[in-house]
């Protein structure tokens, strides 16, 4: 059942925006925007609901279990997400994001916030790895978990700790955050508060 409805709102999703974009109706392609973005988060529900994900193409799958499979399903639905907003904007008549980018510029504290907290949950998926990871011959194993997961991951989760701070600290105190450099964006884009 997962299966056939990610299918369906996915596909219905790009053709509406195809359909939208050759017929020069916006609303269609808003629609299929929201759609895809529904498409994900169904994806997501099945990793977080079932703790079971695959990913990959036929060639090269990876299997994901467990807390790994959780963080890729919370992933999955904070993007679906991320699109039916972007679907709404655009079906409210925001000027093409730029709005909501001149917001951000202002004030990064939400954008940094959520780019640590993706990089904690990569950091979970990275040190967890795919039941394929945890294959084949005992040495080889040890090794794809130093070099490839544990290394990675631990980077990972110190610059998610520092993203999710600095951007805890900028939503708490703004203007602190601007005196110790935080207005740099707004003088990059030449923008006042």
């Amino acid at each position: 059942m997962w299966t056939a409805v990610q299918i369906a709102l996915g596909l219905t999703g790009i053709l509406l925006m195809l359909g939208g974009d050759r017929l020069s109706m916006p609303i269609m392609s808003y629609g299929g925007v929201a759609l895809m973005g529904m498409a994900s988060m169904a994806i997501g529900l099945e990793a977080v609901v079932t703790r079971h994900i695959v990913v990959g193409s036929r060639y090269a799958r990876s299997t994901y279990t467990g807390i790994a499979a959780i963080a890729q399903g919370i992933q999955f639905n904070v993007l679906g997400w991320f699109l039916l907003g972007v679907a709404v904007f655009a079906y409210l008549g925001v000027d093409s994001g730029r709005d909501i980018f001149l917001r951000f510029v202002r004030r990064p504290g939400l954008p940094i916030l959520v780019f640590g907290l993706f990089c904690l949950l990569q950091a979970v998926i990275g040190i967890s790895g795919s039941r394929e990871d945890r294959e084949g011959e005992r040495w080889i194993v040890i090794m794809n978990l130093l070099v490839s997961r544990l290394l990675p991951g631990s980077i990972l989760v110190l610059i998610g700790l520092g993203a999710v701070g600095l951007g805890l600290f900028e939503i708490v105190a703004p203007d602190a955050f601007d005196e110790m450099g935080g207005g740099f964006l707004e003088m990059l884009y030449g923008i006042g508060n």
